[in-house]
């Protein structure tokens, strides 16, 4: 028939693959857009205006927690995927923070030997407005949401891609999986 199938089964299961693949890209996807916005959000001069004006670091904190959370959890999401640009990705994120080690550690904040980032939430609160801005509203922020950037538009067209499997002629694996009936 000049049908190149190696078998009708792996078709079937290559479709799971896909679905696996396509689902852990919108996650990352997802995690890295977050990540992002945490990001943007910590570099708002306002809100460190605000922090200082009324002497409470609350809003500044929580901003810090979730960029952790976000960061944390787009480094797990790159670890899921094999493709050599995000391992690229999960390494630059890492060397992003461990070059700001310092300047983190003094509000609270370390890198585990994973590269994920743990807080101090006490020592984060007892930082003065001034402090955590120069921390949190420079470049390593700056760093983390261009990265994280790459990260969602990459993992945004690896979904995509994975969504849009053909075998070698051209034909796809869900559409040719569905010319047989197995079961009847």
């Amino acid at each position: 028939s000049g049908v190149q199938n190696d078998n009708p089964l792996s078709a079937l299961n290559k479709g799971n693959t896909v679905s696996t693949d396509r689902k852990k890209y919108e996650a990352l996807r997802k995690s890295a857009e977050n990540l992002q916005q945490s990001a943007d959000e910590l570099q708002s001069e306002e809100l460190y205006k605000e922090a200082r004006e009324s002497g409470d670091v609350q809003a500044v904190s929580d901003y810090a927690e979730r960029l952790l959370e976000h960061y944390n959890q787009t480094l797990k999401s790159l670890n899921g995927t094999t493709s050599p640009l995000n391992q690229f990705y999960r390494q630059t994120l890492k060397e992003a923070a461990q070059k700001e080690k310092d300047q983190l550690m003094s509000i609270g904040i370390t890198q585990k030997k994973d590269g994920t980032l743990s807080l101090d939430k006490n020592k984060l609160k007892e930082t003065d407005a001034d402090t955590l801005e120069q921390v949190l509203g420079g470049s390593f922020t700056e760093k983390i949401s261009f990265l994280a950037d790459k990260v969602a538009d990459n993992a945004k067209a690896n979904a995509a891609s994975a969504s849009s499997q053909y075998n070698a002629s051209g034909y796809n694996y869900f559409t040719e999986s569905s010319r047989y009936n197995f079961w009847s």
